[in-house]
């Protein structure tokens, strides 16, 4: 049985990384085998993988809210687009709930040569990171080489930079991306020392940092209008964990929405936590 790709190769199908998927999205053992039973009776040869991710989420789905929320952290991802503001400001919340130091700067700073754009700043331990969100709109696109050795360019700018006092120090490089790195790319940054943080199954993929502290953003939520994140984003609320802990009537002043809207979107961001308030 053949699945078909987005960037239109036919694969094997495996059941393996669906289940995967359900565990890291938290699904019990017992839950897993019945969905898959399901989508096994459902899926046909040269079906899009995006038709069978549909399946599996409308199965989770009927077992539960907060699941089927959770396995759709990839679609949740993307709209953070088109642009990749919304992405910096999340990421910079995630770093956050690790205890990182963090900043979005507005402003360029100067290097030995030229000036660069630096996405995030965070600090821990005495050392300063610079980071670069590479925000992907689509899931076939990945993070090139090039991507790659401009942001490495950019870094050791910023080091030279810093040794003649233009420019902040910077101990360290990362990249963060929602898509995957391809292989001549991630050959490169581990060469370099970079740290590359993107979509996949490693220990320090983008998905295992966001599963181990429930740092669900808030496109999670289906019904989230690309106006309410706006709000959320210029005032760097992007995690449902920061979301379910406030009062709805301070939220919705705050977002300028009602109070009934911020209620529902709490408890949306509960839902997804997997944690409720006592009325």
């Amino acid at each position: 049985m053949e699945i078909l790709k987005s960037d239109g190769k036919r694969v094997e199908y495996e059941p393996n990384k669906i289940r995967r998927t359900l565990l890291r999205a938290g699904a019990k053992p017992e839950l897993i085998e019945r969905i898959l039973e399901s989508v096994n009776r459902q899926i046909r040869d040269g079906m899009s993988t995006r038709a069978l991710y549909s399946i599996v989420r409308r199965e989770l789905k009927r077992a539960s809210r907060c699941l089927a929320s959770r396995y759709n952290l990839r679609d949740a991802l993307l709209k953070l687009g088109p642009a990749g503001f919304r992405f910096e400001k999340y990421v910079a919340s995630i770093l956050g709930a690790y205890q990182y130091e963090t900043a979005t700067p507005e402003d360029e700073f100067a290097g030995l040569c030229v000036r660069h754009e630096v996405d995030v700043v965070a600090k821990k331990n005495g050392r300063t990171i610079m980071i670069e969100a590479k925000f992907r709109n689509k899931f076939g696109e990945s993070v090139n080489l090039k991507d790659t050795m401009a942001t490495w360019a950019a870094f050791v700018d910023f080091v030279e930079g810093a040794k003649t006092g233009k420019c902040p120090h910077f101990d360290e490089v990362w990249i963060v991306s929602n898509g995957r790195f391809s292989e001549r790319a991630l050959q490169f940054g581990v060469c370099r020392g970079i740290r590359m943080v993107g979509w996949g199954a490693e220990e320090h993929s983008l998905p295992r940092l966001v599963d181990h502290a429930t740092l669900y953003p808030i496109t999670v939520i289906d019904d989230i209008r690309s106006d309410e994140l706006d709000a959320f984003a210029e005032n760097n609320l992007m995690l449902c964990r920061e979301i379910a802990e406030r009062d709805p009537t301070s939220l919705g002043r705050q977002m300028k929405i009602s109070g009934e809207r911020a209620a529902k979107i709490i408890s949306a961001c509960q839902d997804v936590i997997g944690v409720h308030k006592s009325p």
